[in-house]
C-alpha cells in the first residue's frame, strides 16, 4: 500500500525517445528495456518506483509477462521517458503526441467545472 502512494515533490516530466530507437523494438519487453536503459536507471530502481517486484519486471522484459497498462504513466515517470508508450502507439501505426484542446473545448470544460463547483457550494 505504501508503494502505491506518490511522494510529494518535484518530478521531472518524461521526454520522448527518438523514433528510430522505438522502431528497433520488436516486442513489448524490448521497449520496456529501452525505456529503462534510455533513462539510465536500474531495473530494480524502476520496479521499486512503480510498485512492482523486480522479478516481475524481469519477466516482462524476457517476454514471459506483460506490462500492465495502468502502470504506463508511473513507468514513464520512473524511467524519465515515454519509450514504452511510444512503442505501443508505434505498433498500432500511430504516433504519441501531446493532447491539446481548442479554445471552445477549454471554455466548455471550464464552464462545466464552474457549474460543478457552484452546485457543491450550494
Amino acid at each position: 500500500m505504501q508503494r502505491e502512494m506518490a511522494l510529494l515533490g518535484f518530478t521531472k516530466v518524461p521526454t520522448r525517445v527518438p523514433a528510430n530507437l522505438v522502431a528497433l523494438c520488436r516486442t513489448s519487453g524490448e521497449a520496456v528495456l529501452l525505456a529503462i536503459r534510455y533513462g539510465q536507471k536500474s531495473q530494480r530502481t524502476v520496479a521499486a518506483d512503480i510498485g512492482m517486484e523486480s522479478s516481475q519486471l524481469a519477466r516482462i522484459i524476457q517476454g514471459n509477462a506483460h506490462m500492465p497498462a495502468d502502470k504506463a504513466v508511473r513507468f514513464a515517470y520512473a524511467c524519465g521517458n515515454w519509450a514504452w508508450s511510444q512503442w505501443v502507439a508505434f505498433t498500432c501505426g500511430m504516433e504519441l503526441v501531446q493532447r491539446s484542446e481548442s479554445p471552445e473545448e477549454k471554455m466548455a470544460r471550464l464552464e462545466a467545472e464552474n457549474a460543478e463547483y457552484r452546485s457543491r457550494a450550494a
